[in-house]
């Protein structure tokens, strides 16, 4: 289908036809699901299509679109053919990380924030047990954390930061580009968790020179779960064996050779066993479609309804718990009061989607699919319930 290609203004969203649950909700979660597009559903019967008409054959055509999807995400981010990989999710693919690092010697902690997204806190406290030291950048209020105390964690004895592009409690971006320069002076790694921004907040791993980074497709990308990735910086690649592993990392997987490993040279050493084709398949379209109109114009288009929907919960006397500066928070504002947990279940009844996190309140984001008749909707719905 061709782009709409009016411009994204007051009253223009765009491509909403391609997403059913526009029809009969107000949907402002795609910071945490992002809407599924018409496309994802034809992908998934192309899928089972293809299993059931040609069986074992079918990997012929499901292999090479690995690389292919993988390649989809690299050009939304800036990234080189070749430098990005797909894998199940982010704690599978930051566990392979974690196994590339030799944590016996001096240089053997690892350094992420306290407002770091749970999952991979569990995955790097694990590795305590093979040499690792922890050390966790505290925050004072629960939302933000400066970047000269983040850099100051960051010494001769850090072998790799893993850090948030921006804050799952807060939204507030980091400051990345100033954090992985101080990285390459000192020596150290640096692996952002670039899923709270991609699709939604433009940045080039290229031009910012990053070492790796990581994401999903379940959110802004309109790709839903199963489709993880990892961009590797090309001068790195070689250094990397991850020890969670499995035949489709192997030079010749066909080839069906025992062990040990030969790395396969290319991203593909990053691969597991037998590949999750079905969550792959199904989130290429919401990556298509991010490609297709462009990470500035949506972010473009973001910022205005963001600020509209700040501005709004604080003429209501609301607390906002992101911050009001574009340039320092990613796509959702988070509004708190009294109540707001009951509230926003009550929402949600009335097909109004959005999200509520302690210490943050009611999350709400616009994607290029929101109107500002959906926003006007969301607080007359608000204002009848509190």
């Amino acid at each position: 289908m061709l782009e709409d290609l009016r411009p994204v203004t007051t009253t223009h969203a765009v491509r909403r036809d391609e997403f059913p649950i526009l029809a009969n909700s107000t949907y402002l979660v795609s910071h945490s699901m992002g809407a599924a597009p018409l496309a994802a559903k034809s992908a998934l019967d192309r899928y089972w299509e293809q299993w059931a008409a040609d069986g074992p054959e079918a990997w012929e055509n499901w292999l090479p679109s690995i690389g292919e999807i993988a390649d989809g995400i690299g050009a939304i981010v800036g990234a080189s053919p070749g430098s990005v990989f797909l894998g199940p999710n982010v704690s599978v693919l930051q566990a392979a990380l974690a196994t590339c690092i030799d944590f016996a010697g001096e240089r053997n902690e690892v350094v992420y924030e306290s407002l770091q997204f749970p999952s991979l806190t569990y995955v790097w406290r694990e590795w305590e047990r093979y040499g690792a030291a922890v050390r966790v950048v505290p925050s004072d209020d629960g939302r933000t954390i400066p970047t000269e105390r983040i850099v100051e964690s960051i010494t001769e004895k850090t072998a790799i930061a893993v850090l948030s592009h921006a804050y799952y409690v807060s939204g507030a971006v980091a400051d990345i580009r100033t954090i992985q320069a101080h990285c390459r002076n000192v020596g150290a790694l640096l692996c952002v968790d670039a899923y709270q921004t991609t699709g939604i907040y433009p940045y080039d791993v290229t031009d910012w020179d990053l070492d790796l980074v990581t994401g999903g497709s379940h959110k802004w990308l309109c790709g839903g779960p199963g489709c993880g990735w990892i961009y590797v910086k090309p001068s790195l690649l070689q250094r990397f064996r991850p020890a969670v592993t499995g035949w489709m990392a192997h030079a010749r997987p066909f080839a069906f050779e025992a062990a040990p490993t030969e790395f396969s040279d290319s991203m593909y050493r990053w691969g597991h066993g037998t590949p999750t084709i079905p969550g792959y398949v199904v989130a290429k379209p919401g990556h298509d479609l991010i490609r297709s109109i462009g990470v500035a114009r949506i972010r473009e288009h973001n910022v205005r309804l963001t600020s509209k929907i700040a501005a709004m919960a604080l003429e209501r006397g609301l607390r906002v718990n992101t911050p009001l500066e574009p340039h320092r928070r990613t796509g959702w504002i988070g509004i708190d009061f009294d109540g707001s947990d009951r509230v926003c279940r009550e929402l949600i009844a009335r097909r109004v989607f959005l999200d509520y996190r302690p210490g943050c309140g009611i999350r709400v984001s616009p994607h290029f699919y929101t109107t500002d008749d959906e926003v006007d909707a969301f607080f007359a719905t608000l204002d009848s319930l509190r």
